[in-house]
């Protein structure tokens, strides 16, 4: 590191140098961290996609059925990511335990990767479900009690 003395007693064009120097040590250092993160995305993204894409399709057609669910107040979030029902009417149970039993793939891939648990995944996503909801669907507590956001 230059001192600010010797620093203004340079000549202009070696000060220029010294900056041009510094902006591209750092802008190769960008470029570098840039490459690393995409290539750790790229193999890590290649490895989950096939399993993964599968999940993603069942899971977004399965979508408009499950907000219709959750409209009617038929099922709800549970503190552990999952969908239950949160009365007594079973209205497409079949749908919902697919659902569940995707949600659980997807958490178990996550806790791999992570190295944590499938259950951990899961009530963190739990979690963030609640902060997006809607006023009208069904959330459980920690405690296990449902109310509406």
């Amino acid at each position: 590191m230059i001192s600010s003395a010797i620093w203004t007693r340079l000549p202009r064009s070696s000060k220029n140098k010294k900056i041009d120097t510094v902006v591209m040590k750092m802008q190769r250092q960008r470029v570098f961290s840039l490459l690393l993160c995409l290539i750790f995305l790229l193999f890590f993204g290649s490895v989950a996609s096939a399993a993964a894409n599968g999940i993603k399709e069942r899971m977004a057609a399965r979508l408009p059925e499950i907000v219709e669910l959750k409209d009617k107040g038929v099922i709800g979030e549970d503190n552990l990511g999952y969908l239950r029902f949160v009365g007594t009417t079973k209205e497409k149970a079949e749908l919902v335990q697919a659902e569940n039993d995707d949600r659980l793939q997807v958490y178990q891939a996550i806790a791999e990767q992570q190295g944590t648990t499938a259950d951990l995944v899961g009530r963190r996503r739990a979690q963030q479900i609640t902060e997006i909801a809607l006023p009208t669907h069904w959330l459980q507590d920690a405690n296990g009690r449902w109310y509406k956001k």
